[in-house]
Formats: C-alpha cells, sequence, structure tokens
C-alpha cells in the first residue's frame, strides 16, 4: 500500500514501524518550522533526540521518486569506505528506510540546531560560524578529490544525470538554456513566464549559466544543494570548536544528500555563500512604488552585517585546502559565479512554489545575481 504521509498519519506509521512506541506518542513535538515540503522534524524528548522524515510523495512534480533511494544509497556508502573519515562524520545517523514509499528517517541530538534557525533567532553573523562552515566544505571536498572509489560510486549511481550541477528537474534548466515551446511553459506557473522572458533576453546572463551548468569540472563529492536549513550545528558550538584543527571528524551535520554529485567545489562554496546574500535580500523592503536603489538602502539586514561572513566562509575554505587554487585557478571567480546561479535558481523554485513571492523578488534577485555571473571580478575581493 502506497502511504503519503501527513500529519494525521505520521505518528501512526512511526509507531507501526517501530521508530517509537505508542508511550512515547504524548512526548512528541513536531518542531512546525523546520517541517515543510514533506519533510518533519521531531523532538522527541524522552531521549534527547531529533528524528528526521522525509519523503518524496509519488505525486510529487518536483522531483523524481529515486532521490530518496539514492540518499539511501550514499549514507551506505559513507559508512562503508574508510577512506571517507570526515565525509561519514557529516551525516545524520539513518534509523528507517522504506523503498515502497520512497521514506527516509534519520536521527541526530536534540542539542542540534540547523544554520538558518541560528541565524534568525540571533540576528547575528559571527565570523567563527562562517569560519566553520568553510572549513567543513574544504575538508569533505579534499577528502574526495579525485578520490576513484568515490567517483566510480556516484557516476554508476547518477548514470549520466551529472550535467547540471544545482538539484532542479531538468524542465526548469529547459528554461535557462533552450529555446521555449508552448507544451514546455505549461510545465510551470504562469508568473513566472515573465521572468522567464527577462532572463532569455540577458544574452550575457544567459552565456555565463549555460557556461556554468555545461562546462564545469568534475572532480570531487558535492552535496550540491548547500542551504543554511540543511546544515546543522551544535547549540553550544562555541565549546568545540577548540578541538575542530585537530579532529578528522566534523561538528557540523549536513543533510539532505539525495543532490549530490561528482561535481565541481566551487558549486558548493559558491551556494553557500548565496546563502548570506539572500539573508540581505531577504531583509529589503520590494514594492513596485520602491526604487530598487531604496530597497537597497533599507535593507534590514545591510550588506555590511554578512559580508564579514562571506569574507571568512571563503578565507577559511582557502586556508583548510589551499591547494585547490593551484590545481584550479578560477576557483573564486567560479565560486562568485555560482552564488549567482544559486540566486536565479531560488527565484525559479520560488516561481514553483510561491508565485507570487518570486514576482516580488525577480527584478531585485535577477540584478544582484547579473552582478555576480558577470562581473565577478567586482565581488572577488569582498
Amino acid at each position: 500500500m502506497i502511504i503519503n504521509l501527513d500529519y494525521k498519519n505520521l505518528f501512526g506509521y512511526l509507531v507501526n514501524t517501530d521508530i517509537c512506541n505508542k508511550s512515547d506518542l504524548e512526548y512528541l513535538k513536531i518542531d512546525v518550522s523546520s517541517s515543510h515540503n514533506f519533510n518533519w522534524v521531531i523532538d522527541l524528548t524522552t531521549n534527547g533526540e531529533k528524528i528526521f522524515i522525509k519523503q518524496r510523495p509519488h505525486y510529487s512534480k518536483l522531483y523524481s521518486d529515486d532521490r530518496i533511494r539514492k540518499e539511501w544509497h550514499i549514507y551506505n556508502f559513507f559508512k562503508s569506505d574508510q577512506d571517507l573519515v570526515y565525509a561519514s562524520s557529516l551525516t545524520p545517523a539513518v534509523i528507517h528506510y522504506d523503498d515502497i514509499n520512497s521514506i527516509l528517517i534519520y536521527k541526530c541530538p536534540n542539542d542540534y540546531i540547523t544554520l538558518e534557525s541560528y541565524y534568525k533567532n540571533h540576528q547575528y553573523f559571527p565570523n567563527t560560524i562562517a569560519k566553520l562552515v568553510g572549513t567543513t566544505l574544504a575538508k569533505l571536498h579534499s577528502e574526495t578529490m579525485n578520490s576513484q572509489e568515490c567517483h566510480t560510486f556516484i557516476t554508476e549511481l547518477d548514470e549520466d544525470n551529472l550535467r547540471y550541477q544545482l538539484p532542479y528537474p531538468d524542465y526548469l534548466s529547459e528554461y535557462l538554456f533552450r529555446c521555449l515551446e508552448p507544451e514546455s511553459l505549461k510545465k510551470t506557473a504562469v508568473q513566472s513566464w515573465r521572468f522567464i522572458g527577462i532572463f532569455q533576453k540577458s544574452e550575457a546572463v544567459k552565456r555565463v549559466v549555460k557556461e556554468l551548468a555545461l562546462h564545469h569540472r568534475h572532480c570531487c563529492l558535492t552535496h550540491n544543494n548547500i542551504q543554511f536549513n540543511k546544515l546543522i550545528i551544535p547549540k553550544q558550538w562555541e565549546k568545540l570548536l577548540s578541538k575542530i584543527n585537530y579532529s578528522n571528524r566534523s561538528i557540523i551535520k549536513l543533510i539532505d544528500w539525495e543532490a549530490c554529485s561528482w561535481g565541481d567545489p566551487a558549486c558548493d562554496l559558491g551556494k553557500a555563500i548565496a546563502e548570506y546574500f539572500l539573508f540581505w535580500l531577504n531583509s529589503m523592503i520590494v514594492h513596485p512604488a520602491i526604487e530598487m536603489k531604496k530597497s537597497i538602502q533599507l535593507a534590514a539586514i545591510p550588506l555590511e552585517v554578512v559580508r564579514p561572513s562571506i569574507v571568512a566562509i571563503k578565507n577559511a575554505y582557502i586556508n583548510t585546502y589551499p591547494k585547490i587554487l593551484e590545481d584550479y585557478p578560477e576557483f573564486l571567480k567560479r565560486v562568485i559565479q555560482f552564488a549567482g546561479l544559486g540566486l536565479i535558481y531560488q527565484l525559479l523554485t520560488e516561481f514553483q512554489l510561491q508565485p507570487d513571492l518570486g514576482i516580488s523578488h525577480q527584478q531585485l534577485y535577477f540584478y544582484i545575481a547579473s552582478q555576480l555571473l558577470c562581473k565577478p571580478e567586482i565581488f572577488m575581493s569582498i
């Protein structure tokens, strides 16, 4: 029987699969702020753990059904390969996999919090956290750089699906690279057509985006969808900092690996930097009656607030993995361009899920994205 989890049958499923007992139900608490898009986060107060439940429903249009299966195989591979000590330490502990219903359940200690929640709760961007993220990504990439075993596993798992470096369906990418037919436009919200038209008219942006997507490097394991709601840090992270430089294990947990690829390390770092830009962009007041320049001036989180974190994450990555600049001379340029590409795809995703939000963001997002894509040298010394 195919099950699509919802708030009515979720707890029953956990009991039926022996994830918890009926007696535990009164102690289960759904973390509403972190539960979305067929993903639930549940606090189990009896043993101090968080349970992450994710499913790709069979009627979902945004993702192919094999993504959950892919993530399950990735976790198993990490645990079985003795050379991937650091990558393995990044992943949470999987406690249940349901292939028929495309459900994956994993857990982590209850004293962990998503980086997104940390920033939103504190409205503060410590450089040390940005350094921690940069160090984490650098260690992941350096550990898997040119690893034949990892390359073979990922390419066999993905077959020929290594073309796009960001985890969005091919039909979204069609909007960026191809001449559109009426049938293609039926797949997306009407509200996004104007943005697609703006994008297709910008030859400079379209040229850079196509180059990034079609001619990026394939040299190491990349998570491929770095977002702050997928990075989980200990609430008491300050107390663990002294152990970081001397440990081959990560204090950060990185979830949602279903989009991982044998790809370009600049993509992961660029996507992380895009997240800082999004905090800045999303704090602006956007209205047709307000000029863009004025919106930027009125940002509740000015660029000056997140800029130190952007510098810190970039420098920490390079300091941890300096050889990347020798092997990949255009690395920093590509990082900035991938940050711009991340904003473009974020906008396309908003049009799929929240069209009205996409409409309000399209002009501002596209302007900043085009600057990052076409003039990366301006931002390389940010």
